[in-house]
């Protein structure tokens, strides 16, 4: 059988973000799975747009999908870099679930695997008198109950928190914790996969940002910019969960 692994992003106009997750990360796949074509795909039409103004095309999914089909793929399996089941995931990515693509869940999908946190925890370095706040994008159309697990599990001097103002744990609620613990020295670190767009102006623009609001607290603030998939150790996760899919392995038997 002729399969391939279609990586799902939602995307990124910066060239050099890029090349440093998505694109690392297709490499890696690649060379764990030389049997597989490895192929990207984003979801936002947007970035799709953005990126063909400047002569750099990328598809949307059900046009990598249609492309991989036409060039006799039997078996794709999707792995998105969305980090939990929001709202992209559930209407662009799980909807193209049929006989011949196979969903992978994303990486942060409930139960929580504790060694995901562990690794972010490595990767978002910090000092012993830093509380450390996580900043993932959250979801307009449901709350997601992977930031209570996360939280659950990181203790009390980690802090989940979301973009999204309709979901929580908001900015008030991660406020309160910090207030509680008398918290001092903080440290931002982007819950993405790519920081993009969302750390230059949600987490640490010089707008209405975590950054600006918590300093506005009287914090001492420092920011990670880096997202998650420029982590080689985050990255392994991935090339983990396929690893560990009885339906990949079988496929190339």
């Amino acid at each position: 059988m002729r399969n391939a692994i279609l990586l799902v992003s939602f995307g990124s106009a910066d060239d050099a973000i890029r090349a440093k997750t998505f694109d690392r990360l297709a490499a890696e796949i690649s060379a764990t799975f030389p049997a597989f074509e490895v192929r990207q795909a984003f979801t936002s039409n947007f970035m799709i747009r953005k990126l063909a103004r400047r002569g750099i095309a990328i598809d949307t999914l059900p046009q990598a999908i249609d492309k991989l089909r036409g060039d006799g793929y039997e078996k794709i399996f999707l792995l998105p870099t969305h980090l939990t089941p929001g709202e992209e995931f559930d209407n662009k990515i799980k909807i193209c679930a049929s006989d011949d693509v196979e969903v992978i869940p994303p990486l942060m999908t409930e139960p929580l695997d504790e060694k995901i946190l562990a690794t972010i925890l490595d990767c978002f370095k910090r000092d012993d008198d830093e509380d450390l706040i996580l900043i993932g994008h959250g979801s307009p159309h449901r709350h997601n109950p992977v930031y209570e697990s996360l939280q659950r599990l990181a203790g009390d001097d980690v802090h989940i928190g979301v973009i999204e103002s309709s979901d929580t744990p908001n900015f008030a609620d991660v406020l309160k914790r910090l207030q509680d613990r008398r918290a001092d020295k903080i440290v931002l670190a982007p819950l993405l996969f790519n920081g993009g767009v969302h750390v230059a102006e949600d987490i640490a623009g010089d707008g209405d940002s975590w950054l600006t609001r918590l300093a506005a607290q009287g914090f001492s603030v420092r920011v990670i910019r880096d997202g998650l998939g420029s982590f080689e150790s985050f990255r392994a996760l991935y090339i983990d969960k396929l690893s560990n899919n009885k339906k990949i392995l079988g496929s190339v038997i």
